[in-house]
């Protein structure tokens, strides 16, 4: 029977076709014919001088199946002509990239019409959201403010935008990519987050949302939209994550460069020397230097699991003096308890990258991609490994032999006089390159920095 349904298919698409290309045959032309009970029947042999005589015609698949379906006697794409948008945006969008095509009458076109709906009725709330569990989350003010002010369904069609051109308007590829763009931040919408809220990062809200819409449980690519989601903050693994991720970058530097405005530091100082804002590490409150379980580097490093290679980005605002101006004062001195750099006698200096993060938001201040980088942990690592190797580069400031090549730093222990071990994850700099002696960092020391006693790496198994 599929057979047979098959071969009378083609013929009706073909049929169609001929019509198409040959419109001014009559009665004795294009193809010999026989009526039966009222009905036309048309031999195969006869049917296939079409491909024969026009050997040169173009069609494509698209257009072939549109003939193939309505001569099939199915109807029409059922586009919802009375559907109606609130944002000319989202209307034009539709209008170009989902009415009239042909997935546009299957479970897909459904899928991405009701995301269109959604955002259309919730989406001019913020793009960016701050909570507990939150992947993208900010800590500079400013980025999350200027971001705040981006509508969340601007933002999901600018991401949309940049996925179709990465992948060059693929019509195969387009309902699979609008559905993984236009679904990628659906759990931002307020009424989504305050009903889903255990589930806290957003990516798991959103996934959790195109499962409940008609049609999205039966697509066959469904599990890799859903993993580009989950992925699109963290480390992607497969064409349509790594593509959703890169639009996403993409839309928010657009975003940042096209809005921020440097925000003056209270004081006109910038950050207190040893304390900075916390975004990395937290220092622990009753003892001296950083334990390892307050270290994002290694806490996330054992909870995945994942050996992920750092590579150099641009850094059109770094200075090397400059930047090595910002560590200095935070050598050696002291927040109660709390460190963080101190040098040693053997001439190294170890800052925690906390203290780099700060410098490059202070030197960075500005930059699309400085300004993202609480939002996105890889982009962030390879900012510090861009830092790092440019200071080993231009200054032969970081210490080598400490950390292994393709890092910024490492885990370190940090054993103190009365016999306790600290361990956390450091940078290591050769004391010369702040232009002072070691004896010159030694004599700051102070309070329970001069009670350690030794620093060796952290034999990591």
């Amino acid at each position: 029977m599929f057979e047979l349904a098959l071969i009378v298919g083609i013929a009706a698409a073909a049929f169609g076709l001929w019509k198409t290309l040959c419109p001014s045959a009559g009665p004795g032309q294009g193809l010999p014919s026989r009526k039966k009970g009222g009905k036309k029947e048309i031999a195969l042999e006869t049917l296939s001088t079409i491909w024969s005589r026009h050997r040169n015609a173009e069609i494509s698949l698209e257009q072939l199946a549109g003939l193939w379906r309505n001569q099939a006697g199915q109807p029409p794409p059922a586009e919802a002509e009375d559907l109606a948008f609130d944002h000319p945006e989202i209307r034009d969008f539709y209008d170009e990239y989902v009415k009239e095509r042909t997935f546009s009458a299957t479970p897909a076109g459904t899928v991405v019409r009701e995301i269109l709906q959604l955002l259309d009725r919730e989406g001019d709330c913020p793009s960016v959201v701050n909570g507990k569990g939150e992947a993208e989350g900010f800590t500079d003010k400013n980025a999350y403010d200027v971001l705040a002010g981006v509508k969340l369904y601007r933002h999901t069609l600018d991401v949309a935008e940049e996925m179709i051109k990465a992948f060059k308007g693929s019509v195969a590829m387009l309902p699979k990519v609008l559905i993984a763009a236009l679904g990628h931040d659906l759990g931002k919408l307020p009424s989504f987050r305050k009903t889903l809220y255990s589930l806290g990062d957003h990516p798991l809200i959103s996934v959790t949302i195109l499962e409940g819409l008609p049609g999205y449980a039966g697509l066959p690519y469904k599990d890799d939209v859903n993993k580009a989601i989950v992925d699109h903050h963290r480390y992607p693994k497969g064409l349509l994550g790594e593509k959703l991720k890169e639009a996403d970058q993409d839309a928010r530097r657009t975003e940042i460069a096209s809005n921020i405005q440097e925000r003056p530091t209270e004081g006109g100082s910038g950050p207190e020397p040893g304390r900075p804002e916390e975004p990395l590490q937290s220092a622990p409150k009753a003892e001296a230097g950083p334990t390892e379980k307050d270290s994002i580097f290694i806490t996330h490093a054992k909870k995945e699991k994942e050996k992920v290679k750092l590579k150099e980005v641009p850094l059109p605002w770094f200075d090397a003096e400059k930047f090595l101006a910002e560590l200095k004062p935070y050598i050696n001195r002291l927040d109660g308890q709390r460190w963080s750099a101190f040098s040693m006698p053997d001439g190294h200096v170890y800052f925690q990258a906390g203290v780099l993060e700060e410098a490059a938001k202070k030197l960075g201040k500005g930059n699309p991609d400085v300004a993202l980088m609480d939002s996105d942990r890889e982009l962030k690592r390879n900012i510090l490994y861009s830092i790092v190797c440019n200071l080993r580069r231009e200054k032969d400031a970081i210490s080598r032999g400490l950390i292994k090549d393709g890092y910024f730093g490492g885990p370190f222990i940090v054993q103190m006089e009365d016999g306790k071990e600290l361990s956390s994850f450091y940078t290591p700099f050769n004391a010369e390159a702040f232009g002072e002696t070691v004896s010159y960092f030694e004599e700051m020391k102070k309070g329970r920095i001069r009670e350690i006693e030794e620093v060796r790496p952290k034999i990591q198994k």
